[in-house]
């Protein structure tokens, strides 16, 4: 049966399952030698673990996922440009796991370097037809996709989670591309790098489920970001500009909309008021943590948070097979009500959680001890 398959089909299984593989059995050395080494994400005000937890598991993850998707020996100068920006903000991150340290500013120059090397590598948003324009939202995409997966990497098994159902997508639609040629495609290789994040994260996620064993930290989260929002750059999504936008966003949108609510909701609170502070603003207000505000549990907003992107990224896939303005329609409508659902959930556990921090804290006229009713 195995046999029968088309080379690119049986390449995304030998990678997933080479990538998994190798995650799966190097993570608890791994976690041995990060404990050795006391490369510990520590329990902090901001974060919400009760004790000690080895980091640096993303660089597993990418070993992981380089080898895998390195084998089959098929090299595109897109895939290159890819693998290499990756490996790129893989030491970056890996640099803050082990020194601490790196600022915001380093990390940033760090996804600009790796966003130039994408472009060098055809790898680019072509919204303008003008170079200078598309290098800048190309930029802009890569940086803020990065920053708000890494965001959302603040729950056991939740930036894993999403990364496998994001690729799982990515995967779908290279398989799609597939079925419809009956032959290889521009998005072949794409599909091979979306099986290689599948793999590397299911055999991390036996480690980081809660309780987590393990963290990937930065060098996890930020070559994790980077790299998907790179597939998101090289999709063929449609003819149309708008859907073309559109699908890529609905795809990876739930750390996209995470992060714009947030940073919005933080300066309107005027928790921030500098890009400085904006770039290096660590809180837990993401929407995982308001799920928890409303009496969800940690492994239940997990989940939840799941479906979500799961619900969107399938938004995207119906739009991209749209064969008519009213499906497509439909399709963006599909997405705007799972956004605004989103929306409401974050609008009420921000106003239930204040009222509760409200009512525990002391009235500035009650006597000592008593709370404001």
């Amino acid at each position: 049966m195995f046999a029968d398959l088309h080379y690119w089909q049986r390449t995304y299984i030998f990678v997933g399952c080479t990538a998994f593989v190798i995650s799966a059995l190097l993570m608890p050395v791994a976690i041995l030698v990060l404990r050795r080494l006391g490369r510990i994400d520590n329990v902090a005000p901001n974060k919400i673990h009760k004790n000690p937890v080895v980091r640096g598991g993303g660089i597993v993850i990418f070993f992981a996922f380089a080898v895998a998707v390195l084998l089959p020996d098929y090299r595109s100068h897109p895939f290159n440009g890819v693998i290499i920006g990756s490996f790129l903000c893989m030491v970056v991150g890996a640099a803050d796991d082990f020194f601490g340290g790196i600022s915001a500013l380093v990390k940033l120059l760090a996804l600009f370097a790796a966003t130039l090397i994408l472009y060098w590598f055809h790898v680019r948003l072509n919204l303008f037809k003008y170079a200078p324009l598309d290098v800048a939202f190309t930029m802009l995409w890569i940086t803020g996709f990065t920053s708000a997966f890494n965001g959302i990497d603040n729950m056991d098994g939740l930036a894993s989670g999403i990364a496998v159902i994001v690729a799982s997508m990515f995967l779908t639609i290279a398989l799609q591309a597939f079925a419809a040629a009956g032959t290889e495609t521009s998005l072949s290789w794409f599909g091979m790098i979306a099986a290689g994040l599948i793999g590397a994260n299911l055999g991390f996620l036996i480690y980081n489920f809660r309780p987590a064993r393990i963290f990937m930290g930065d060098s996890g989260s930020f070559f994790l970001g980077f790299t998907l929002a790179a597939l998101g750059v090289m999709g063929e999504w449609s003819q149309y500009q708008v859907i073309a936008i559109t699908i890529p966003v609905l795809i990876l949108g739930l750390p996209i909309f995470d992060f714009a609510y947030i940073l919005i909701a933080r300066i309107l609170r005027g928790e921030t008021r500098t890009l400085r502070e904006v770039i290096e603003h660590c809180g837990t207000d993401h929407i995982s943590h308001r799920l928890v505000w409303i009496g969800f549990s940690h492994g239940q907003a997990v989940l939840f948070i799941y479906l979500i992107c799961l619900a969107l990224g399938t938004s995207g896939i119906l739009l991209r097979n749209s064969t008519s303005m009213f499906n497509s329609v439909l399709g963006l409508l599909q997405g705007a009500a799972i956004l605004l659902i989103i929306v409401v959930l974050m609008a009420t556990a921000e106003k239930r959680h204040a009222r509760r921090v409200r009512l525990a804290s002391p009235s500035p006229d009650a006597p000592d001890g008593e709370t404001a009713e």
